[in-house]
């Protein structure tokens, strides 16, 4: 049996954020507005697909790369967490109903599982990995601020629990409100998840989620 670790769940679950919706609210003026247009996705989002790349530094040096492909349905919910190597070749996979996390190999085969809420008590951003709900990541974070760059905003959130010292930085689309990357920051470390060929509320195979057990 082939050894698993977490890692896989890191990058692609950092991807919460990305879990918006089609339907394209009106261009906020301010920042309260930005935060609720933000928001305001989760009741509209039904289906998901998008890519991802995520990269990790120290000081400003690279520490690591990964890369793959999310699938969500909020009716379940479900999930599937694809991680790719460069010739997008799938290397593992993982899957959940936020009860169960199981993890397959390349040929689909399960390997491991983990408890959702195990894993998840486990992370200091909760609200970061619990897709279709920004009202939580909200209700955890204030936003301080927020700047204009180019057609994009970039919201900086920081938690409410002042023992947590980490920022969070959201850039969405200046008009859809739409997540186009997302950064933690925490003293030199430095994590940064880029979204790419958004599908929002389109129809997923019917077999995205085979493995996932009922």
């Amino acid at each position: 049996m082939k050894r698993f670790t977490n890692k896989i769940l890191l990058p692609a679950l950092l991807l919460c954020a990305v879990s918006a919706a089609a339907q394209k609210p009106a261009a906020p003026k301010a920042q309260k507005d930005y935060v609720a247009c933000f928001a305001a996705w989760d009741a509209n989002m039904q289906t998901l697909q998008t890519d991802f790349v995520q990269t990790t530094e120290y000081d400003g040096v690279l520490i690591s790369r990964s890369a793959g492909r999310i699938y969500y349905e909020k009716n379940g919910p479900k999930l599937r967490l694809d991680n790719v190597d460069g010739s997008k070749t799938v290397t593992q996979t993982a899957l959940t109903d936020k009860k169960q996390i199981f993890i397959l190999d390349e040929k689909g085969k399960e390997i491991s599982t983990l408890s959702w809420n195990d894993w998840l008590s486990g992370q200091p951003n909760q609200a970061l990995f619990d897709f279709g709900n920004y009202a939580a990541l909200l209700a955890r974070h204030k936003a301080e601020e927020f700047e204009k760059t180019g057609d994009e905003v970039i919201l900086r959130l920081k938690p409410k629990d002042s023992a947590q010292s980490y920022a969070l930085y959201v850039a969405v689309g200046e008009k859809d409100c739409f997540p186009r990357h997302i950064t933690v920051r925490s003293e030199l470390m430095s994590t940064t998840a880029e979204l790419t060929d958004k599908k929002l509320n389109a129809a997923l195979k019917k077999d995205i989620f085979k493995g996932l057990k009922k």
